[in-house]
């Protein structure tokens, strides 16, 4: 496999994927036949095994589909350990600083890029000459969830090594003290979003539904996290039910 999610986004298309929460591999496997382009495995906010991670790189690839992990922490053994398992990207949950991203873009990647141990992991079977070649398709996201990150956005974006830029418009109202859709939010969202075309790099959202990713697509952003599947389960499950019951 190759990360073709780098290719999308510099022909400045639209790359269009999901997280998962469920912490199950069939459900990985699922969402990876519905042809996402990638999937994110969510270590940050759900209990996963390290075993558990790797099954559901395994179920994602299987599909043909790029598998991704939002890491629990900006340690540089955390984020070789998700690659390790066979991680194409890690998206780093609140990223505030230009020396937090540098230490990301470079936990990444093996030396002299950067800081990257080597070791025999599940990831050199996924790729023939891995440690020469992996350096040119990791990706590093840097997630905005704070309003110290949109301040320093420009700063953060610049940095060698980073990839794409990534909201977390949930966190970042939280750090506003304002509700998500509130006007000082949205024009937070753009504000970063136009810094990332300014600098040349993709800019990513969450969105909860077709309709609002139509939108933000538009809008010029590339990088589309559309839900996930806790969330697909449960408006599901209610919407059946609410019909059944009527």
């Amino acid at each position: 496999m190759i990360n073709d999610i780098r290719e999308t986004l510099d022909n400045g298309n639209t790359s269009i994927g999901s997280w998962l929460n469920l912490g199950s591999p069939l459900a990985a496997e699922v969402m990876a036949s519905a042809g996402f382009d990638w999937l994110v495995v969510d270590t940050e906010h759900t209990a996963y095994s390290m075993e558990n991670i790797s099954n559901m790189f395994r179920a994602i690839e299987a599909r043909g589909v790029i598998p991704l992990a939002r890491a629990w922490d900006h340690s540089r053994s955390t984020a070789g350990r998700l690659l390790d398992a066979g991680a194409y990207g890690i998206v780093f949950p609140h990223v505030c600083t230009p020396e937090q991203a540098i230490h990301l873009a470079e936990s990444v990647r093996y030396p002299p890029k950067g800081t990257r141990s080597s070791g025999t992991g599940r990831c050199t079977t996924i790729l023939d000459n891995y440690q020469n070649k992996f350096n040119d398709i990791v990706l590093c996201i840097p997630q905005i969830e704070d309003i110290q990150g949109i301040q320093n956005a420009e700063a953060i974006l610049n940095v060698d090594g980073v990839d794409i830029g990534f909201l977390g418009p949930n966190d970042l109202a939280l750090s506003m003290g304002v509700a998500i859709g509130h006007p000082d939010h949205e024009t937070a969202l753009q504000t970063f979003r136009k810094v990332c075309q300014r600098a040349g790099k993709p800019c990513g959202i969450p969105v909860k539904d077709a309709k609002t990713a139509i939108s933000r697509i538009a809008e010029g952003f590339q990088f589309i996290d559309l839900t996930n599947d806790l969330r697909l389960l449960e408006s599901s499950a209610v919407d059946l039910l609410q019909e059944v019951r009527i």
